[in-house]
């Protein structure tokens, strides 16, 4: 038993993620829990986020900001965007796809984010529907490793624990690239107003049938959400058997 939990463990060190078996750690890691199952998606009270469906097709500030309530909030976002809301989605995000960099997707909703698209995407709004379209971003750019290099000081926040992910990228990552986690899926778990953990539902195109749950520490820093690195060798990955018993939201982003 000893043996096969360190076999586990090994498959999620961030080392380990950048490698080519990027999916078989993300699919098949039975990695030790390091998120609480307890629902906090207020089921049946807050109601779903009203929010345009319209996809942002630059990155100024100007088209990123919200329509419904210009001028009536600041902005402490790096790129304009208005907070709105704190309302945490209960339901699927109304997200449509903005292709990024050169052959990936990320979903995107007008006035939450990505409202910067060029290079790698980033600047989401301050509130829990901002939070969950950046975890989505920071996973689909980081799962094909297309500009790894770029999307770790981009997307992910400042400290130790990213300068020794950085490092291991720098002596191990050599241009390969991969395709991109489907999320289908996301549970939002409220930490104030400027920490979220966002698990995210994913599925590999190898492995459609199998989900796994991957948790994204995010920090408001900078004017924009970003992404904790772990402290340890392990994301926290673990096997999904069903989405509606453990409380995910369903979102085929």
């Amino acid at each position: 038993m000893a043996t096969e939990e360190k076999a586990a463990t090994s498959l999620v060190r961030p080392g380990f993620i950048i490698s080519a078996l990027l999916v078989v750690a993300l699919i098949l890691g039975l990695a030790f829990l390091l998120f609480t199952r307890e629902d906090t998606g207020n089921a049946g009270g807050d109601k779903p986020v009203e929010v345009s469906t319209t996809t942002q097709t630059n990155g100024d500030a100007a088209n990123a900001a919200p329509t419904g309530n210009a001028g009536q909030a600041e902005s402490d976002s790096v790129c304009g965007l208005v907070a709105r809301d704190q309302v945490i989605p209960t339901q699927a995000l109304p997200s449509v796809p903005v292709e990024v960099g050169t052959r990936i997707q990320v979903p995107s909703i007008d006035g939450y984010g990505p409202g910067m698209t060029e290079g790698v995407s980033h600047c989401f709004a301050h509130n829990p529907s901002g939070a969950i379209l950046a975890a989505a971003n920071f996973l689909t750019w980081f799962s094909s490793k297309e500009q790894l290099d770029e999307v770790v000081p981009a997307l992910m926040a400042k400290g130790p624990n990213r300068d020794r992910l950085e490092s291991q990228i720098k002596a191990e990552w050599q241009g390969e690239t991969g395709s991109a986690l489907t999320i289908r899926g996301f549970k939002y778990e409220d930490r104030g107003p400027d920490n979220a953990m966002v698990v995210l539902a994913v599925s590999h195109v190898a492995f459609p049938d199998k989900i796994a749950g991957f948790p994204v520490v995010l920090v408001w820093q900078d004017g924009d959400w970003k992404v904790e690195a772990p402290s340890t060798d392990s994301w926290g990955e673990r096997v999904i058997d069903s989405l509606p018993l453990e409380g995910f939201v369903e979102w085929g982003a």
